[in-house]
């Protein structure tokens, strides 16, 4: 139990620097410092970002304050530029770029990322966006008692809500659900949820950018910033879903800093193979991480001249107000 323990608060502690520091820790320190990106967007939603950073090298630990100069973002359809960003030089070699709420992406079109930098050599990247998905079935089976461990026992009891949920799955897609609400009356953030039975298998990784609310520790002040942290999502694979129906249950701990009285949307996102992949490797990494005897785990993606991942995935989602008294 104490190894257990021991595990866990290093994994949590490796995740909080990761938030912190970017893609850097999956970049083998013998590659040459390039450009990574993080474009990871979902059609129709009014938050999508782009995280751009340098990578350096840690034998170089001054190159950790270098930034980003002259960098231009552009996006591309196959007729016309869509969406275009200039920033003479960044505060650090983070900088995150914040696309307008109405930018819309068409369906079965190519998409072109360029980023240029004035020290680095430029990266591109292209994606046909996917159709959206059937909208997936949802519907509430009943509640259940968690109690979470330490640090975290002072929330318990935790009520929770088990619901059903079941999609048609099409040939050849890969998908994985979200689900996000509201933590006031206006800011959103994803919302933690457990398969906890499943006719298909899947499997539960980070999305990098991608954010969610967390129970308080107990040792932590009730007046202090609202805990957050990378989200998780469950990934399938259309090949894995026997007869294209995908049925599964899903646990929704009830955390009391989300507003309850506004509706949850559960989101089922179709995204491209090579975006399922770097997910793939980023569960990887995590499940070999304290294996002496594994291999070491990279995130390739998809960028040509640099490092990371350059998505548009397509949505079709259902909302509701959870049964939280």
């Amino acid at each position: 139990m104490k190894k257990k323990l021991i595990i866990e608060s290093l994994l949590i502690l490796l995740i909080f620097l990761y938030s912190c520091q970017g893609l850097i820790d999956f970049i083998p320190p013998d590659f040459e410092e390039k450009l990574s990106v993080n474009a990871v967007i979902i059609n129709g939603r009014n938050q999508n970002k782009i995280i751009v950073e340098k990578t350096f090298q840690y034998e170089y630990p001054s190159e950790a304050n270098a930034s980003l100069e002259d960098m231009t973002v552009t996006i591309r359809s196959e007729s016309e530029v869509v969406f275009e960003y200039f920033n003479p030089k960044s505060e650090n070699r983070i900088d995150t770029i914040y696309l307008p709420a109405d930018l819309v992406f068409i369906p079965n079109q190519k998409y072109t990322l360029t980023i240029s930098e004035k020290n680095s050599e430029s990266i591109t990247s292209e994606i046909i966006v996917p159709t959206p998905p059937f909208i997936p079935e949802v519907s509430i089976e009943g509640t259940v008692q968690t109690f979470l461990p330490p640090p975290q026992e002072c929330n318990n009891p935790v009520k929770s809500i088990v619901l059903n949920v079941n999609f048609l799955s099409n040939e050849n897609r890969f998908y994985y659900l979200g689900i996000d609400g509201f933590y006031n009356d206006t800011l959103s953030a994803m919302i933690d949820y457990d398969i906890i039975e499943s006719n298909s298998p899947y499997f539960r990784t980070f999305i990098q950018g991608f954010l969610s609310i967390k129970f308080r520790h107990c040792a932590t002040s009730p007046f202090s910033t609202i805990p957050g942290g990378i989200y998780q999502a469950c990934f399938f694979d259309s090949k894995t879903i026997p007869g294209n129906n995908c049925a599964f249950k899903i646990k929704v701990d009830i955390n009391r800093l989300y507003n309850y009285t506004k509706p949850i949307r559960i989101t089922l996102n179709s995204l491209h193979k090579e975006f399922y992949t770097y997910e793939k490797s980023y569960h990887t990494y995590f499940e070999t991480l304290f294996d002496p005897f594994s291999e070491p785990v990279y995130l390739r993606g998809n960028i040509r001249g640099g490092y990371g991942i350059f998505t548009i995935n397509s949505i079709s989602n259902t909302s509701f107000i959870l049964p939280v008294n």
